[in-house]
C-alpha cells in the first residue's frame, strides 16, 4: 500500500427495510413467472383442443374472458382467461385444456411459447433482486 493511502474498511452488509422488500419482490415476480410457465408447459404437454362458447367478457384494466366447453371425456366446464386475441361473447372458439385440470385453460390462437412469460417476469426478477442486494450492501 502506497504511503498517505487510507485502507478503505471492508463492505459489511446492512439489512435494511429498502433492501428486503425488493428482495421479496424478486422472489414474488419469480414464483409468478414459474406458475406461469408451468401453466403453459402443462398446456403444452397435457393440452386438449375443443370449441367452446365465449360466455361473458369482464375486467377494466385486464379484461377477461369467459368460455363453456365440454371436455373430451364430457365433462362441462366453465372457465375464464386472460390469453385470448379477438372474442365476442355468443361466438365459438377454440380453447386448449389440461386434460388433468380443465379449469386450466386458454384460447388455442393465443400460443404455448415460454419466452414471454420467463422474459418478463425473470428480467423483472433479476432487477429487482439486483437492487436489493445494492441496498443490502453497504
Amino acid at each position: 500500500m502506497s504511503p498517505g493511502r487510507v485502507p478503505r474498511p471492508p463492505r459489511r452488509w446492512r439489512l435494511g427495510y429498502e433492501g428486503v422488500v425488493l428482495v421479496i419482490m424478486a422472489f414474488v415476480f419469480a414464483a409468478v413467472g414459474w406458475s406461469q410457465v408451468d401453466d403453459l408447459y402443462a398446456l403444452r404437454h397435457r393440452g386438449e383442443v375443443v370449441t367452446g362458447t365465449v360466455v361473458d367478457r369482464y375486467g377494466f384494466k385486464t379484461e377477461h374472458l369467459v368460455v363453456e366447453f365440454v371436455t373430451r371425456g364430457g365433462a362441462k366446464v366453465r372457465a375464464d382467461t386472460t390469453h385470448f386475441f379477438d372474442a365476442e361473447v355468443g361466438q365459438p372458439i377454440e380453447v386448449v385444456y389440461d386434460r388433468d385440470h380443465p379449469e386450466l385453460m386458454q384460447t388455442a390462437d393465443y400460443g404455448l411459447g415460454y419466452g414471454l412469460p420467463a422474459g418478463m417476469f425473470g428480467i423483472v426478477a433479476l432487477g429487482f433482486a439486483i437492487g436489493g442486494i445494492l441496498k443490502l450492501r453497504s
